[in-house]
């Protein structure tokens, strides 16, 4: 009996190590990073721009580059400083070195992803909208006009799932196990924000697309990373036959990259004739178009221009220059 009970307290205690060690550290992580958005936000109004579409970019590319070292190749590259240093010595080996460290990792992001699903199912909820309304209820502060609705955080978001299709692009070779989970985070979310798009967020700016290039890039970064993995993944196997045959990979993909940033990307960086005409069109269509053209014409006057005005009793030829004290 007294065997028994304790092989049955080695099992619990087994149970909450796993829980602990396999779960906790993911939720660290979550917990740490939302607070991350926010003051990646703040810096880029430090940094000079003034438009909310401007400063939510520069957030998120700054978002993007922390999550992807913070949360990727912090992880991936454990150990000490001198073995991450290792890593990048000798670009030679930094495939086959990647197909040993990544494939370590991958409990923790597989663990990791699944915490995400709790993440995104709270963005249904809304449960921080619904204590902060709570608390204005009864605090009789902070209250928000009920005709005011919210934004998409694409600082916060954006960066999020770009990470979440590094981890499946990146672990698609070595660990297979974990594009089902993070396939069932694609889902939840293509329901879940098409439903906030539609019917809970309100567009506050329109950027004319120009979230698309961080896509993009980070896209493009994910596809080379996923080559050089598997590059050394088969020199670590010793087939040298399969990554010669994958080494014109990520050469195609830069130059497809390339390509793209030349037809494409000044499209984002101007707007077309057709779509300034079009826009005119549709403004000149609606019925308070008229009175806004009939207004310009007084909004604004050249001092220089103005008339001086005179008082009707004075006179010009007696009055002296200077006012007498």
């Amino acid at each position: 009996m007294l065997e028994w009970n304790n092989q049955m307290l080695l099992g619990d205690r087994a149970i909450v190590s796993q829980l602990v060690t396999g779960y906790l550290p993911s939720v660290i992580l979550h917990f740490l990073s939302s607070y991350v958005p926010s003051i990646m936000k703040l810096f880029s109004t430090m940094q000079g721009f003034v438009s909310v579409s401007g400063i939510e970019r520069s957030a998120c590319n700054k978002m993007l580059r922390f999550t992807i070292w913070t949360v990727f190749f912090a992880n991936v590259l454990t150990g000490s400083a001198l073995n991450q240093l290792n890593i990048f010595v000798d670009p030679k080996k930094i495939p086959e070195r990647l197909a040993v460290v990544v494939p370590a990792q991958a409990s923790f992001f597989i663990a990791y992803v699944v915490t995400s699903w709790t993440s995104i199912t709270s963005e249904l909820t809304q449960t921080s909208a619904l204590l902060y309304h709570l608390w204005g209820s009864c605090a009789k502060c902070c209250k928000r006009e009920d005709s005011e609705a919210p934004s998409m955080h694409y600082h916060s978001e954006i960066p999020r799932i770009l990470l979440f299709g590094l981890l499946g692009l990146t672990y698609s070779i070595v660990a297979p196990l974990i594009l089902p989970f993070v396939l069932t985070y694609f889902c939840l979310g293509y329901f879940i924000f098409r439903n906030q798009l539609c019917n809970v967020y309100a567009p506050k700016y329109d950027t004319g697309g120009r979230f698309w290039p961080i896509v993009h890039n980070a896209t493009i970064f994910s596809l080379v990373l996923m080559h050089l993995i598997s590059i050394g993944v088969f020199g670590v196997k010793e087939f040298p036959l399969g990554s010669s045959l994958l080494v014109p990979l990520p050469i195609l993909t830069l130059l497809f990259y390339a390509y793209c940033g030349n037809r494409f990307y000044p499209i984002f960086e101007a707007y077309s004739t057709e779509s300034l005409v079009n826009k005119d069109i549709q403004e000149q269509s609606k019925p308070e178009m008229a009175e806004f053209f009939s207004s310009l014409e007084t909004a604004y006057c050249d001092p220089a221009l103005k008339p001086i005005q005179r008082s009707s009793n004075s006179d010009e030829r007696t009055s002296p220059l200077l006012s007498s004290v």
